[in-house]
């Protein structure tokens, strides 16, 4: 029995990081073909998830109304949605729009590179030898896919650089921020809220109605898979995932994120990758796995240390 909930616990979280990969190389392809932009798109994708979302929480009865009479809680969920969720979503969009969905999943991944820097910043944290691998590997690797090698040139937009390290950050911040909340409150109902606040305030910014999309089969399709699977499904396996599986081989699985993006992006959209590309694509993509391996070595430390001797 254990062993068939991992085995479902592997499926759930395989497919979940592998829908949010394809999502993205989806949303490049409606950026190429379609007038609309970034902004558009994140706005659509957080306010239909969100209010998928809040229905599936209703059936599901998820306790979303106490957080209510808190509003220091409220607050923080307005704070993690301003400087988080929407950053998170926007920045990776324009790095899929300014280079390829490849590419922006890739430096997105850097994420907890970033976060190992930031507690070594903010708290003097130093990292472990673990963490002091994957960030020289994550430098390295990112130096090899934006220049291949020479430090004079850029092989990928100053912009694609850009939006792609800030994606990296603020995958970083997305999950360092609502730690505090997610002690008090169901991730269902964190991420329900922000993703409905999230998605109101980009569709104030520009209205779903301002941008034509043409509405052919294939529009539709394409916009529903990133909404529905890449955004709403992927989040629900992932939570369903967490009941079955420790978050290590969670976070070892979200590989298949930018394997199947960078999949997709070089035999279907015709993405040139070269090798250097795809060693240093490699050399981010371990860095998850080298994290997630010291912090599986640490929990077991801490288990061995709390056995009776």
């Amino acid at each position: 029995m254990e062993t068939t909930h991992e085995v479902r616990g592997i499926v759930l979280a395989s497919v979940s990081a592998t829908f949010w990969g394809v999502s993205g190389a989806i949303a490049q392809t409606l950026f190429d073909t379609t007038d609309i932009n970034s902004i558009w798109l994140t706005g659509i994708r957080m306010l239909g998830a969100g209010v998928g979302l809040l229905l599936i929480s209703l059936v599901t009865k998820v306790d979303l109304w106490s957080i209510w009479h808190h509003p220091a809680d409220l607050a923080q969920v307005a704070g993690y949605t301003l400087l988080g969720l929407m950053p998170v979503q926007f920045t990776y969009f324009l790095a899929v729009e300014a280079s390829n969905a490849a590419t922006a999943t890739i430096l997105q991944f850097m994420g907890p590179v970033f976060i190992a820097i930031w507690l070594v910043v903010a708290h003097q944290q130093w990292p472990t030898r673990s963490e002091g691998i994957a960030i020289i590997l994550a430098v390295a690797g990112s130096f090899l896919l934006v220049t291949h090698g020479n430090p004079a040139t850029l092989v990928i937009s100053v912009w694609a650089l850009i939006w792609g390290l800030l994606s990296g950050v603020t995958s970083a911040t997305n999950t360092l921020m609502p730690t505090k909340l997610l002690t008090k409150y169901s991730t269902m109902t964190v991420n329900t809220w922000s993703m409905l606040l999230g998605g109101i305030l980009f569709n104030i910014v520009q209205p779903f109605w301002s941008i034509q999309l043409p509405l052919t089969v294939g529009n539709i399709s394409k916009l529903a898979f990133v909404v529905l699977f890449g955004t709403l499904l992927a989040f629900l396996f992932f939570l369903e995932s967490l009941k079955y599986i420790r978050p290590t081989v969670v976070s070892l699985l979200d590989a298949f994120e930018p394997l199947s993006a960078t999949v997709i992006a070089v035999v279907l959209l015709g993405v040139n990758f070269e090798w250097l590309d795809i060693f240093g694509s490699l050399l981010i993509i371990s860095t998850v796995f080298i994290l997630a391996i010291g912090q599986r070595h640490n929990e077991r430390a801490a288990e061995d240390f709390h056995e009776p001797h």
